[in-house]
């Protein structure tokens, strides 16, 4: 019974040590919290810093007042073209233009758009993956005549 509790305070004052923690960066070994193999500095975090620094342009949420219900009640006077659900830095650079342009236009004619091309992408990759299987059944079985 003692050891049970003793394991139990332990888990307890460790989990409440690692939860006091402050952390300023995902990983506190670590200066940057991507990998960087090339370059010296962290530019990954600089763009951050840019891309999340307000800018004129952008529209300000108003002061807290009594007459505010939420903290996002702003984003109703905001035009659509300017809170996009997809953002060009959301997606991966390499995104299928198909599929960026279901993600922005979502409509039945674009969704079949983009699973015809993705039926064909994927039968293709499956016929690579039995040419394969074949020449790597083609190899072994040259070895094992050459072995014999």
């Amino acid at each position: 019974m003692r050891r049970w509790v003793w394991s139990v305070t332990m888990v307890a004052v460790l989990a409440g040590v690692v939860g006091a923690q402050e952390r300023e960066l995902p990983s506190p070994y670590f200066e940057c919290p991507y990998i960087n193999y090339f370059d010296g500095d962290c530019p990954q975090l600089e763009r951050e810093e840019a891309r999340t620094a307000p800018t004129e342009d952008e529209p300000q949420p108003p002061a807290p007042g009594d007459g505010q219900e939420s903290e996002h009640d702003w984003l109703q006077d905001v035009p659509e073209h300017l809170l996009p659900l997809f953002p060009k830095e959301s997606l991966a650079p390499d995104s299928p233009a198909l599929y960026r342009l279901l993600l922005m236009r979502p409509t039945l004619r674009n969704a079949r758009r983009y699973v015809r091309w993705h039926s064909r992408r994927m039968r293709r990759i499956q016929e690579a993956q039995d040419l394969i299987a074949a020449a790597g059944r083609e190899f072994l079985a040259e070895r094992a005549a050459a072995e014999r």
